[in-house]
């Protein structure tokens, strides 16, 4: 059994409904009973981005594996 933890990355399943998510890999900032609250990296040019938060339920979900990089709060 896998333990997640915070630092871990998700892939937003078809589950979903919202089409535009779907495939979209979140990076788990807290895990829950019922699933994670987590963010997506949003690239607004080279050198500027930001996130966008969200929190999904263990269905709505897959399991990638651990980020490599976490991106920093402020471009």
């Amino acid at each position: 059994m896998i333990t997640y933890k915070p630092g871990d990355v998700f892939q937003i399943n078809e589950k979903h409904g919202r089409a535009g998510w779907v495939g979209t890999f979140v990076l788990a900032e807290g895990i829950r009973s019922w699933g994670i609250q987590g963010f997506i990296h949003c690239l607004k040019t080279h050198d500027n981005f930001s996130r966008a938060y969200i929190r999904l339920p263990w269905d709505q979900l897959d399991y990638v594996g651990p980020a490599a990089i976490i991106p920093e709060e402020k471009a």
